[in-house]
Order: structure tokens, then C-alpha cells, then sequence
């Protein structure tokens, strides 16, 4: 653990093995994940994270491992389509979260579970999820179309910004800021996310106002061939970043906010894809309004193929700080109107 930074689990510490590099990141992932039956329709994580400063286990990870327990209530032949959660509760990552499955509909082409997340009694979220079997015949098909973007090999990824950043002779840092921005990357070291938008080494850190961002992922190692474990990765990964994206469009830096948290998380899936190859996360956020705000994103394959369409609202307040210095330029505002 990182001696000055309050407590959290880092992947790399989610293990046994007497050093990180002996563990393959794509198993460190792949149990990130995953769940364990303890009887029928009842499940527990194996792991959990909490991020630095997050107020509770990563969203993504509940996303996936309740996506994971539903799964393993349904037939081979059907596959994820759809799923609609919400966040109750922030998760504690010091014990297991359970997942009990209610099995709502096995139909010939459809079933639907509902997955309910318990930690001491209380509910902390809930999702909805409708599995499909492939139709048969000719189907309608159309999609949005891919945006161009710089090729993934030519971007840094987050510890190679983050060491450009710290050791740029223009950026002076204090040494507890830079371990946060060490602990951060270490702790995402399972998944390879590399934003589209390069600034310059000194500017990594300074705000940036802009509705939309790309940021092209995948796993660190390769995974199996399980489509739904790849199914689940990326449910993991698509809840990084997005509620960001509507920070990101009021342009606010990091002292400027207050609270960031998940409130929903709904994603479709459209086509097959593998978590372990190159996909292209693009990220819009259109509304910010009274506390919330809203970000809608589409996951490409290399190839252009549109697989995965999200969609997530979150909380989004400004720190009491910040809110006290707009409320200060409101009034002086207001002041010089007056005496106009």
C-alpha cells in the first residue's frame, strides 16, 4: 500500500504472488470480473476495487460482475443485449458484495434476469438484463460511423503522460501529488486507455472544455476466448470516463469538483468484439443541470464496426469552494449591472 494516500486497493496488490510481474494483467482483469456461486441464483465478487477518492468500489466493476452472475444464469445460445442499472449505495470494498439473481423470463428467443447487489443487508444497486439469441432471416442494419482518430501505437498511454508530466523541467509538483498521479496509474494497470487528445507534457493536467472526447482501450494481455467474459471487461471498462465527459464539457479541473459519482449505467450490444483488441470509446456529454449530468457513448471495433452504444447519468457538483467563488462573481456581476 502507498504509505501517505489513504487506503485502496491497487491491482497490483490483489494477489498472493510475490511480485506484480509474475501475474499476467489479463487474469488480473479477468478475476476483477468475475463471481463465485455460493447456491442457486446467488452470487459474491471475488475481488473488489475502490479507486483513490472514489467514495466506494468502482461502478464498473459492480456493472460486471452483476453482468457476470446474470450470465451464468442463461442458456449458451443467448447472449447480453441490453442492460439498465442503477447505483444505490456506494460498495465497500473491505467485504464481498453478493448478487442474487431473479430469473424473470425464459422465452424461446428472450430471457430476462434481474440482479440485485447486497452488502449487509442493503441493496446498493440493481440491474435489469435482456439476453437474445441471433435472428434468423434478413435483418435491417445501419450504424453511425466511426470517427477519425490518431491510430492507438502513436499515442502515450496513461504511465507514459503521466512520466512526461512529472518529469517535464517546466512542472513543478508537490511530492504528494505526484504519488496520487503514480497511484492512479498503477491502479488501472489491468486495461490500456489511451485518450485521443495529447496535450503538451506540462499542460496534462489543466482543464479542458470540450462536449466530446476518444479514448481507444483494451486489456493489458490477451484474454480466452469466452465472448462473455470480454462482454464483461467491457462493461468494466465503458464506466471509465464517461460521467467525466460532462465535467470535461463545463471545463472544470480537478479542484473544481465537488462530487463525481454514477447514478445509472444503461449499455446495448450490437456485435461481437474482444476486449483484448483495440476499440475506440467515443464519449459526448449535451446536458449538465441541477447537480447532474448526462454522457452518451458508442464503442467501435478497429474495423469502424459500431459494437457497443452507453448511455449514464451521474452526480456532478462543484466543490464548496468553487461554488463560493462563482457566487462571489454573481453578485459583483449583478453589482456592476445594477450600477450601469
Amino acid at each position: 500500500m502507498h504509505k501517505s494516500l489513504p487506503s485502496v486497493n491497487v491491482f497490483s496488490e490483489l494477489h498472493n504472488e510475490p511480485s506484480s510481474s509474475t501475474v499476467p494483467y489479463a487474469k488480473l482483469i479477468e478475476n476483477a470480473v468475475d463471481v463465485e456461486e455460493i447456491d442457486v441464483n446467488l452470487y459474491k465478487s471475488r475481488q473488489l476495487w475502490t479507486p483513490l477518492g472514489a467514495r466506494g468500489v468502482f461502478g464498473g466493476q459492480v456493472v460486471a460482475q452483476a453482468l457476470r452472475a446474470a450470465t451464468k444464469t442463461v442458456k449458451s445460445e443467448f447472449n447480453i443485449h441490453s442492460l439498465h442499472s442503477y447505483f444505490i449505495l456506494p460498495g465497500n470494498n473491505q467485504i464481498p458484495i453478493l448478487y442474487q439473481v431473479e430469473r424473470i423470463r425464459d422465452g424461446r428467443t428472450y430471457a430476462t434476469r434481474t440482479v440485485k447487489a447486497i452488502q449487509r443487508g442493503r441493496s446498493i444497486f440493481t440491474a435489469g438484463f435482456s439476453f437474445s439469441v441471433k435472428e434468423d432471416g434478413i435483418t435491417l442494419e445501419h450504424q453511425s460511423l466511426m470517427p477519425v482518430v490518431p491510430e492507438p501505437e502513436i499515442l502515450p498511454n496513461d504511465e507514459e503522460r503521466v512520466k512526461s508530466f512529472v518529469t517535464h523541467p517546466d512542472v513543478d509538483i508537490t511530492p504528494q501529488y505526484r504519488e496520487y498521479l503514480e497511484t492512479k496509474v498503477e491502479e488501472r494497470s489491468p486495461m490500456d486507455y489511451r485518450n485521443t487528445f495529447v496535450p503538451k507534457p506540462e499542460k496534462f493536467d489543466k482543464a479542458i472544455k470540450s462536449t466530446t472526447q476518444t479514448i481507444w482501450f483494451k486489456t493489458n494481455g490477451a484474454l480466452s476466448d469466452d465472448i462473455t467474459l470480454h462482454q464483461c471487461v467491457v462493461a468494466y471498462a465503458s464506466d471509465n470516463a464517461l460521467i467525466g465527459t460532462a465535467s470535461r464539457a463545463n471545463g472544470l479541473s480537478r479542484s473544481q469538483i465537488g462530487m463525481m459519482a454514477s447514478l445509472d449505467h444503461s449499455m446495448w450490444f450490437h456485435a461481437p468484439f474482444r476486449a483484448d483488441e483495440w476499440l475506440l470509446y467515443e464519449m459526448e456529454s449535451p446536458r449538465t443541470i441541477d447537480g447532474r449530468g448526462i454522457a452518451f457513448g458508442r464503442i467501435y471495433r478497429r474495423d469502424g464496426t459500431l459494437v457497443v452504444s452507453v448511455a449514464q447519468e451521474g452526480i456532478l457538483r462543484l466543490s464548496p469552494k468553487e461554488q463560493r467563488r462563482r457566487a462571489a462573481e454573481k453578485i459583483s456581476g449583478q453589482k456592476i449591472k445594477s450600477k450601469i
